[in-house]
Order: C-alpha cells, then sequence, then structure tokens
C-alpha cells in the first residue's frame, strides 16, 4: 500500500502543478495591474455623470483579474495564496490515500476470505501451512501463521514438563498471547496512512478559514485607504478571501467521509479477524484436552499422523 500512495501521490502533484503552475506564473503580473489600478477604488469626486459606470466597471475587471482561481488569490495577499497552496497540497495527498486505502482494504478482504475457505477445506493444519505461498497476503493468513508457529512450540513443550494439566495451561495461555499480539499488528498495519485523512479533516477547515479572515482584513485596510465603503469596493476582496474557506472544506470533506467508511471496513476485517482465531484456538484446545495428548510430540511441519497439525478435530 506504500507504494501504491506514493505513485499516486506523485501523480496527484504532478497534475497540480501542471494546473497551478501557468496561473503562479501570470499571478505576478495580475498583482502589478492591480497596483497600477488602485486609484480606481476611489470614488469620482467630479466630472461627467457618464464617468461611474466606468469607474465601475474599472474596479471589477481589476478586481477579478483573469479567469483563473490562483491568480485571483494573489491578489488577496500572499498568506492566503500558500494557504490555497497548502490546501491544495494536502486534497492531493487525502484523494491519494483515500484511493489507495480503497484497494487495499478491497484486497485484503478478498483474500481473507479466501483464505478462511481454505482453512475450513484442508484437510489438516500442516497440509494448510505447507500452502501458505499459494495463499496472498491477508491479515488472516498472518495470524495462522503466527498462531500455527505457538502450536508447534506448545506440541515440544510437552516434553520439558510432567504435569499435563500444566502443559496444556501454558499453550493456551501462550498460543492466545501470540494470537493477540498477531491480531494488534495487523490492526496497525490497516490503520497506516489513517492519521493523514484525520489531521485534513480537522485542520483543512480552520487553515482555509484562516485564510479567509486574513484576506477579509486586508480588504477592510484597502476600504480604510479608499475611504468608500460601497459594495463594490468591499465585495471584489471577500470573494478572494471566501476561496481559501471553499478550498479547506473541499479538502475536509472527502476526507472525514473517506476515514468513517475506512473505519467502518477495518471493524469488519476485525471482527473476521476473531472470529477466525477464535475458530482456531478452539481447534486447539479440543486436541490439547483430548485423549491425545499423551502422544508423541512434533515438531515442525514432520508432523505425525497423530499430531494435530496434520489431523483436524
Amino acid at each position: 500500500m506504500r507504494k501504491c500512495a506514493l505513485r499516486l501521490l506523485l501523480i496527484g502533484l504532478g497534475l497540480g502543478w501542471f494546473v497551478v503552475a501557468p496561473q503562479f506564473a501570470a499571478a505576478p503580473s495580475a498583482l502589478a495591474a492591480a497596483a497600477g489600478e488602485v486609484t480606481t477604488l476611489e470614488p469620482a469626486t467630479g466630472g461627467a455623470a457618464g464617468a461611474a459606470p466606468a469607474t465601475a466597471q474599472a474596479t471589477t475587471e481589476v478586481d477579478f483579474g483573469g479567469p483563473g482561481i490562483f491568480t485571483r488569490a494573489m491578489q488577496g495577499g500572499w498568506v492566503v495564496f500558500i494557504c490555497l497552496l497548502i490546501l491544495v497540497s494536502m486534497s492531493v495527498v487525502t484523494w491519494a490515500v483515500i484511493i489507495a486505502k480503497y484497494f487495499y482494504l478491497l484486497r485484503i478482504g478478498r483474500t481473507g476470505e479466501h483464505f478462511v475457505k481454505s482453512f475450513w477445506d484442508s484437510r489438516s493444519l500442516n497440509d494448510l501451512n505447507g500452502r501458505l505461498a499459494d495463499h496472498p497476503y491477508s491479515p488472516v493468513r498472518e495470524v495462522f501463521r503466527s498462531g500455527y508457529a505457538e502450536l508447534v512450540r506448545g506440541s515440544q513443550l510437552r516434553d520439558l514438563v510432567t504435569s499435563a494439566d500444566l502443559a496444556v495451561h501454558a499453550a493456551l495461555d501462550n498460543m492466545n498471547r501470540s494470537l493477540g499480539k498477531a491480531k494488534a499488528m495487523e490492526r496497525r498495519r490497516m490503520e497506516r496512512f489513517m492519521s493523514i485523512l484525520s489531521i485534513s479533516a480537522s485542520a483543512c477547515p480552520f487553515i482555509g478559514l484562516f485564510g479567509t479572515v486574513w484576506g477579509i482584513m486586508g480588504s477592510f485596510e484597502g476600504i480604510a485607504r479608499s475611504g468608500s465603503a460601497s459594495l463594490a469596493a468591499v465585495a471584489p476582496g471577500i470573494s478572494v478571501a471566501l476561496i481559501s474557506t471553499a478550498f479547506g472544506l473541499a479538502a475536509a470533506i472527502p476526507a472525514v467521509v473517506g476515514y468513517n467508511l475506512f473505519a467502518a471496513k477495518m471493524r469488519h476485517l476485525m471482527a473476521t479477524i476473531d472470529g477466525f482465531s477464535a475458530d482456531f484456538l478452539n481447534i486447539v484446545e479440543r486436541y490439547l484436552v483430548s485423549d491425545k495428548s499423551k502422544s508423541a510430540p512434533v515438531a515442525g511441519a514432520s508432523a505425525g499422523p497423530q499430531s494435530p497439525l496434520a489431523e483436524r478435530l
């Protein structure tokens, strides 16, 4: 999953730069044009009455500049533009994680179901362990691998103790701890990169709000300098500042939806793993308390016919 997320991230950054670079190059010229026409924000004090519409039209054209969002964001100041770049970058990373995590969870869910079916269809645990290489990665497979290794060690432990009850109790405790550790490690692997979605969902709206507040502050300062409080003078600056909030929400909403969907999917997968480990532990416990507990111990894959590794109970 790490390689897939990295590839998607690089593709997203490349596409983002392809879109942003032309507008970023055009932003300085837009700022220069806005600085050269700043006097158009001042209300006309004299001249013919027909000059007012021309002034308002010039004000609108200068404030909005070109059609590009990044060009308009540059007119709100470098702080607004940097906030916008941060939000775009976080949005690209968020979508990369969402796409990679979706296919990852879908894949391990299918492979896990296939392995559980093979587990119940196999003739013996030893036979299934010998065919582990034929099964692709899944959390269930790794839990079985850990439990099988502990079962082999528990079978070898019976020769080291004199009490059969003590050997059974120790083997079951070791098996429980081994399965619990394997499940915890697989849960950590499934939750990888989920913190990125959590950070995007919680931080992006506030970053966008910060850019908006900063842009509105600049608009009010412009009003104080020009002495005009008309809607035509206030609206362009506020419109530019609100772009940051829009991008913040656009980055946060997919992160929130993806995080909750993936959390529900991981809970379902963990329930499957818990059920499998319980069934596996039941098989081992039935063997340990059966009449075969005094049979010859086994060592690894060379288990004899009276071993739980070579027979399903």
